[in-house]
Protein backbone atom coordinates (compact mmCIF):
# COMPACT_ATOMS: atom_id res chain seq x y z
CA UNK A 1 0.00 0.00 0.00
CA UNK A 2 1.22 3.46 -0.80
CA UNK A 3 2.06 5.89 2.00
CA UNK A 4 -0.34 8.79 2.17
CA UNK A 5 0.69 12.11 0.69
CA UNK A 6 0.52 13.64 4.16
CA UNK A 7 2.95 11.09 5.62
CA UNK A 8 5.34 11.26 2.68
CA UNK A 9 5.33 15.06 2.80
CA UNK A 10 6.10 14.94 6.51
CA UNK A 11 9.03 12.60 5.85
CA UNK A 12 10.44 14.90 3.16
CA UNK A 13 9.99 17.95 5.43
CA UNK A 14 11.74 16.17 8.29
CA UNK A 15 14.64 15.24 6.01
CA UNK A 16 14.95 18.84 4.82
CA UNK A 17 14.89 20.12 8.41
CA UNK A 18 17.61 17.65 9.40
CA UNK A 19 19.78 18.75 6.46
CA UNK A 20 19.34 22.41 7.37
CA UNK A 21 20.30 21.68 10.99
CA UNK A 22 23.52 20.01 9.81
CA UNK A 23 24.22 22.96 7.51
CA UNK A 24 23.65 25.43 10.38
CA UNK A 25 25.91 23.48 12.76
CA UNK A 26 28.64 23.31 10.12
CA UNK A 27 28.38 27.05 9.52
CA UNK A 28 28.49 27.75 13.28
CA UNK A 29 31.66 25.67 13.50
CA UNK A 30 33.19 27.78 10.73
CA UNK A 31 33.03 25.17 7.97
CA UNK A 32 32.51 26.57 4.49
CA UNK A 33 30.50 24.05 2.50
CA UNK A 34 32.25 24.50 -0.82
CA UNK A 35 32.08 22.21 -3.84
CA UNK A 36 34.12 22.45 -7.02
CA UNK A 37 32.02 22.28 -10.17
CA UNK A 38 33.69 22.69 -13.53
CA UNK A 39 36.78 24.34 -12.06
CA UNK A 40 34.74 26.89 -10.10
CA UNK A 41 34.25 26.77 -6.34
CA UNK A 42 30.62 27.16 -5.32
CA UNK A 43 29.26 27.47 -1.81
CA UNK A 44 26.32 25.27 -0.78
CA UNK A 45 23.53 27.34 0.76
CA UNK A 46 20.15 26.64 2.34
CA UNK A 47 18.28 27.06 -0.96
CA UNK A 48 20.51 24.41 -2.58
CA UNK A 49 19.82 22.08 0.32
CA UNK A 50 16.06 22.58 0.22
CA UNK A 51 15.78 22.08 -3.54
CA UNK A 52 18.03 19.03 -3.53
CA UNK A 53 16.23 17.44 -0.59
CA UNK A 54 12.85 18.09 -2.22
CA UNK A 55 13.93 16.53 -5.53
CA UNK A 56 15.55 13.55 -3.77
CA UNK A 57 12.48 13.12 -1.57
CA UNK A 58 10.09 13.12 -4.50
CA UNK A 59 12.29 10.61 -6.34
CA UNK A 60 12.42 8.40 -3.24
CA UNK A 61 8.65 8.61 -2.88
CA UNK A 62 8.13 7.55 -6.50
CA UNK A 63 10.52 4.59 -6.17
CA UNK A 64 8.94 3.56 -2.86
CA UNK A 65 5.47 3.79 -4.37
CA UNK A 66 6.51 1.56 -7.25
CA UNK A 67 7.98 -0.98 -4.86
CA UNK A 68 4.98 -0.76 -2.51
CA UNK A 69 2.58 -2.23 -5.06
CA UNK A 70 2.93 -5.66 -3.51
CA UNK A 71 3.96 -6.69 0.02
CA UNK A 72 6.81 -8.79 -1.36
CA UNK A 73 8.51 -5.92 -3.18
CA UNK A 74 7.69 -3.39 -0.46
CA UNK A 75 10.34 -5.01 1.71
CA UNK A 76 12.98 -4.23 -0.93
CA UNK A 77 12.76 -0.50 -0.18
CA UNK A 78 15.45 -0.40 2.56
CA UNK A 79 17.93 -2.11 0.23
CA UNK A 80 17.11 0.11 -2.73
CA UNK A 81 17.12 3.23 -0.55
CA UNK A 82 20.46 2.41 1.09
CA UNK A 83 21.95 1.85 -2.36
CA UNK A 84 20.70 5.32 -3.29
CA UNK A 85 22.42 6.75 -0.21
CA UNK A 86 25.71 5.11 -1.18
CA UNK A 87 25.49 6.47 -4.73
CA UNK A 88 24.60 9.97 -3.49
CA UNK A 89 27.76 10.14 -1.40
CA UNK A 90 29.93 9.97 -4.50
CA UNK A 91 29.24 13.67 -5.15
CA UNK A 92 30.53 15.11 -1.87
CA UNK A 93 33.48 12.72 -1.79
CA UNK A 94 34.71 13.88 -5.21
CA UNK A 95 33.55 17.51 -5.33
CA UNK A 96 34.71 18.69 -1.90
CA UNK A 97 37.42 17.97 0.61
CA UNK A 98 38.23 18.29 4.30
CA UNK A 99 35.59 19.39 6.76
CA UNK A 100 33.21 20.37 3.94
CA UNK A 101 33.24 16.80 2.64
CA UNK A 102 32.59 15.42 6.13
CA UNK A 103 29.66 17.78 6.65
CA UNK A 104 28.17 17.07 3.22
CA UNK A 105 28.53 13.31 3.63
CA UNK A 106 26.88 13.57 7.06
CA UNK A 107 24.08 15.52 5.43
CA UNK A 108 23.61 12.86 2.72
CA UNK A 109 23.61 10.05 5.30
CA UNK A 110 21.10 11.83 7.51
CA UNK A 111 18.71 12.78 4.73
CA UNK A 112 18.93 9.30 3.25
CA UNK A 113 18.34 7.58 6.58
CA UNK A 114 15.30 9.77 7.30
CA UNK A 115 13.88 9.06 3.83
CA UNK A 116 14.45 5.30 3.98
CA UNK A 117 13.15 4.87 7.51
CA UNK A 118 10.31 7.36 7.14
CA UNK A 119 8.92 6.02 3.87
CA UNK A 120 9.28 2.42 5.01
CA UNK A 121 7.42 3.18 8.23
CA UNK A 122 4.77 5.17 6.35
CA UNK A 123 4.29 2.23 4.01
CA UNK A 124 3.88 -0.15 6.95
CA UNK A 125 1.31 2.13 8.53
CA UNK A 126 -0.55 2.43 5.23
CA UNK A 127 -0.88 -1.37 5.01
CA UNK A 128 -2.62 -1.63 8.35
CA UNK A 129 -6.03 -0.25 9.21
CA UNK A 130 -5.27 0.47 12.85
CA UNK A 131 -1.59 1.35 12.58
CA UNK A 132 -0.67 -1.82 14.46
CA UNK A 133 1.27 -4.86 13.37
CA UNK A 134 1.58 -5.68 9.71
CA UNK A 135 -0.07 -8.95 8.71
CA UNK A 136 2.40 -11.48 7.28
CA UNK A 137 2.62 -11.90 3.54
CA UNK A 138 0.71 -14.94 2.37
CA UNK A 139 0.82 -15.64 -1.35
CA UNK A 140 -2.42 -16.71 -2.97
CA UNK A 141 -3.05 -20.18 -4.34
CA UNK A 142 -0.96 -21.26 -7.27
CA UNK A 143 -2.73 -21.15 -10.62
CA UNK A 144 -3.46 -24.53 -12.09
CA UNK A 145 -1.78 -25.44 -15.31
CA UNK A 146 -3.50 -27.18 -18.18
CA UNK A 147 -2.91 -30.81 -18.80
CA UNK A 148 -2.53 -31.87 -15.18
Amino acid sequence: MYPSAKRATAVIALAAAAALVIWAVARLLGVDLDVELGGQVRQVGPADILVTTLVAGLAAWVVHSILARTPRTAHWWPYVGSTGIAVSMLGPSYLSDGAAAVALIAMHLTVGAVMVWGLFTAGLLARTDSGGAVPPYRPGPRPRTRGR
